[in-house]
């Protein structure tokens, strides 16, 4: 359910964009490493739409490959990403042709599990996220990008987790 409310989210702002802005409109696609509070580490993919210069929309999905490792009460526990996808509404403010800035809100959900022994649990999170980050673009024509990203990710009951994400860019 939650897939068909971000997809019709970002299909209602890809209407309202309008043909004249889909002239000025331009596609990227991106694959990167995220770290969840430098504890447990996913590969991550996102697809975007700048509609102009300054407003997009992108989506983006991961699934964990490094848990986190603790001991409590005695007890090994790995924690970590199953997987996640998020939808969010970008704003830009281009400083050069090289270098961008980008911000983004939107939404979230994906699934969290934990192990110790033959003991697995997992849960299901959502919520708001928002974030900041830089692009430095290169190549011809700038196709060719590195950005890097900060997301606060809201999460009901512990306060709220952080996501720190470096990604290749290419536009199309």
């Amino acid at each position: 359910m939650k897939i068909v409310k971000i997809a019709a989210a970002t299909a209602a702002i890809a209407m309202v964009g309008g043909t004249a802005m889909a002239q000025d409109g331009q596609a990227y696609v991106g694959l990167g490493v995220d770290a969840v509070e430098f504890d447990s580490y996913n590969l991550s993919a996102k697809a975007g739409y700048n509609f102009t210069e300054y407003f997009g929309v992108e989506a983006q999905g991961g699934f964990g490959v490094i848990d986190d490792e603790e001991t409590v009460a005695g007890l090994e526990v790995e924690a970590g990403v199953d997987y996640y996808l998020s939808g969010f509404l970008t704003g830009r403010l281009p400083m050069s042709e090289q270098f961008e800035l980008i911000g983004r809100v939107g939404y979230y959900f994906g699934e969290l599990e934990a192990s110790s022994g033959n003991v697995s649990v997992s849960e299901d999170v959502d919520g708001f996220a928002g974030g900041v980050g830089g692009q430095f673009n290169f190549g011809p024509e700038y196709k060719n990008g590195i950005r890097a990203e900060y997301t606060y990710l809201d999460v009901e009951g512990d306060g709220g987790g952080d996501l720190y994400s470096i990604s290749y860019i290419r536009k199309f």
